[in-house]
């Protein structure tokens, strides 16, 4: 029998939980409905749910409805749950409340505004559900900055197994859309992503999702708008696969940054992203690590180096790209990157067998990669295979240069017949060559 739950929140002593259980199985209404309409906070009422309803139960943000969100989420330890979300969940522009209150996810002082996590858990949205960052706050916020210590990521995925996320979309994310970390088979399927500013403020750090210390992710079937990457693998990442992916105007999908602190060496292997489509992207299948000594990047939030490592096994195959600015890219001194070059050659992260095959379409200028391996770390096992990129005014039978491949410390870079790498290497990748062009070369 279904009763109807009108529970003070202890955590909240102001606001009235709205939930109807049945059993296990909890069904959430917004506040507004009992509030003539006005937008009230619903954080109480979710996390009634999935205190009731966590375990051997399901959660469903009932269709149709409008959800405010005002304060953290911390919804982990789920086991054998099923969360449907069907209507939008829409997160408050409280800058202040935000920055002070998102929960810590202890990778590069970053924080979250819902800590999601357990075994053999379900999210769908049945390409209903909705999550709603109001980002526009965030990008007029941060002012083309990045990493701002306590701007939160939307969702993480922290600490948990078996986990299926399937026909959400994600619009104007505060900062990451999603972060998986500490996790192992995850599967996000049937994603739409889309994070656009409507001024002259940047998007920057709005990334599809970010893999860190997990194994066995995989994504299939997204689309991505957005001013970051479009799905990025971070240090201690192994099995993660791609496939069916279009990104718009994002980094795409970048291995790194890896090797930032010595006390924690990164591994990452066995990553295959394919079958994708990349628009007006800065970099489509590349790779970025720190130095190797210690340095503080007076450009930006970061700062770090001499870490360790190695990055192996990785393919990116099938990948047409439109107008993309440097197609291919390796740098090992990501920081520095058109800065001082004393400490690019540094890096003890091992890159090694590295394969792109069928990358086809546009540069936007005429260097279609640039591979610059450490001097202290040569990269043995590189390929090129069936790799044919023009320049955009090249495609337009526009005068143009040739269409360059830079390189630099390739194991076998020149060498020929069966132990030939297929990098028609034309021109010497400098350490410090920079992510992103502004010209041609």
């Amino acid at each position: 029998m279904f009763s109807a739950l009108w529970l003070l929140a202890a955590a909240v002593p102001s606001a009235v939980a709205y939930v109807v259980n049945n059993g296990t199985d909890c069904y959430v209404y917004p506040e507004s409905l009992v509030n003539d309409g006005e937008p009230t906070d619903d954080t109480p009422s979710v996390l009634q749910a999935f205190q009731l309803c966590g375990v051997n139960g399901s959660i469903t943000m009932t269709e149709g409805n409008h959800f405010y969100i005002d304060q953290v989420m911390n919804t982990t330890n789920l086991e054998n749950c099923n969360v449907n979300i069907l209507g939008e969940m829409e997160w408050s522009t409280d800058v202040p409340y935000w920055l002070s209150h998102s929960l810590p996810v202890v990778y590069a002082n970053l924080s979250t505004a819902w800590l999601f996590g357990g075994t053999n858990v379900t999210i769908r949205g049945y390409s209903k559900g909705l999550f709603n960052g109001n980002g526009q706050t965030w990008y007029d916020e941060n002012m083309g900055q990045g990493n701002q210590p306590g701007r939160p990521i939307a969702i993480t995925i922290y600490n948990s197994s078996n986990v299926l996320v399937d026909s959400m979309t994600w619009t104007q994310s505060q900062f990451w859309n999603s972060f998986v970390s500490h996790s192992s088979n995850v599967t996000m399927s049937n994603i739409f992503m889309n994070s656009t500013s409507d001024d002259g403020n940047d998007t920057v750090n709005t990334d599809g999702c970010d893999t860190w210390n997990s194994r066995d992710v995989s994504f299939y079937n997204w689309t991505v708008t957005g001013g970051d990457d479009c799905i990025s693998v971070k240090g201690n990442s192994t099995n993660v696969y791609g496939r069916n992916i279009t990104c718009y105007g994002t980094g795409a999908f970048p291995i790194g940054s890896v090797g930032q602190f010595p006390e924690t060496p990164d591994y990452v292997e066995n990553v295959l992203f394919e079958d994708a489509l990349l628009v007006d992207a800065s970099n489509t299948a590349w790779i970025k690590t720190w130095q190797g000594s210690g340095e503080s990047n007076a450009g930006g939030s970061d700062a770090g180096g001499g870490g360790s490592g190695y990055v192996r096994n990785v393919t990116w195959r099938n990948m047409v790209n439109v107008n993309v600015n440097q197609p291919i890219y390796v740098t090992q001194c990501i920081y520095n990157s058109g800065e001082a070059d004393s400490v690019c050659d540094t890096s003890t992260v091992q890159i090694s067998d590295i394969t792109w095959q069928n990358i086809t379409g546009t540069s936007r200028y005429d260097v279609a990669g640039s591979i610059h391996c450490s001097a202290s770390r040569p990269c043995p096992g590189l390929k090129f295979i069936d790799v044919n990129i023009t320049s955009v005014n090249a495609s337009m039978g526009l005068p143009t240069p040739p269409e360059l491949y830079l390189c630099a410390n390739i194991v076998g870079q020149n060498a020929t017949g069966a132990n030939s790498t297929g990098i028609p290497c034309n021109g010497f990748a400098p350490n410090n060559f920079p992510q992103q062009l502004t010209m041609n070369y």
